[in-house]
């Protein structure tokens, strides 16, 4: 005899149905970087192969919510230069290491050739210079570390992406590496744009810097089961 699917699986399945043409944010790769902190990939996810090409990002501000301290940000020795893209951080030539690199939340846009397009306010953050990881000095003095948010310079409109011959526009686009307290959360504010102009707005999602438990990971792979419609037959 068949096996009802249960009615967690039969929204779970509604809410796939409903999610096509979507563009889905979340935060991967989560991962326990020391001193406190954890890392995570952010990433954009189209569910519409065809119509919907990620590739751009207007208009961030991600900041602190529920309480917490926001994200961890690392800028430059010396000068305390802001390093809220891959660019910045490799514009800052002597004073940057890239040994600080994962303890630091940035955008991705890099400096490669015809790799990135910004248009209007460029990226931006804040640093609140107390109570972030220490670092070693890399030979020219230690950076600035601290709790603060990625945003744009004075708030302005500014959106930035990817071209097309960067290669990375896509179904499925890895848009910064941000980093915050363990168990803490920021909310994501932005617009995620495509090639085909129907962009999708971010308004106050809240993700966690929180690793899962693996009791979390087998209860997943029930529900997607469940999702699959397995069924037994005697």
């Amino acid at each position: 005899m068949l096996r009802k699917i249960s009615l967690a699986s039969v929204a779970m399945l509604a809410m796939a149905v409903s999610a096509k043409g979507a563009i889905i944010v979340s935060l991967n790769n989560l991962t326990d970087i020391g001193q406190g902190l954890i890392s995570g990939d952010l990433v954009a996810h189209s569910t519409d192969s065809v119509n919907q090409t990620i590739n751009g990002i207007q208009d961030p501000s991600i900041v602190a919510s529920g309480g917490g301290v926001g994200l961890h940000q690392v800028w430059t020795a010396v000068t305390s230069a802001h390093t809220p893209t891959r660019a910045s951080q490799q514009g800052a030539s002597v004073l940057w290491s890239d040994t600080w690199q994962s303890f630091d939340s940035y955008w991705l846009f890099d400096n490669g050739a015809g790799n990135t397009l910004s248009v209007g306010a460029p990226f931006d953050e804040t640093n609140s210079g107390t109570g972030g990881a220490t670092l070693a000095s890399a030979g020219f003095g230690a950076p600035t570390t601290g709790f603060g948010v990625l945003n744009t310079t004075a708030g302005g409109p500014g959106n930035m992406l990817f071209t097309l011959a960067s290669g990375k526009p896509g179904t499925d686009v890895t848009f910064a590496h941000l980093v915050g307290k363990a168990n803490q959360s920021v909310a994501l504010n932005f617009v995620v744009t495509t090639a085909q102009g129907n962009n999708q707005t971010i308004a106050g999602q809240v993700v966690q810097f929180a690793i899962p438990e693996p009791a979390t990971f087998g209860l997943l792979g029930l529900a997607l089961a469940g999702c699959f419609g397995f069924i037994r037959r005697r």
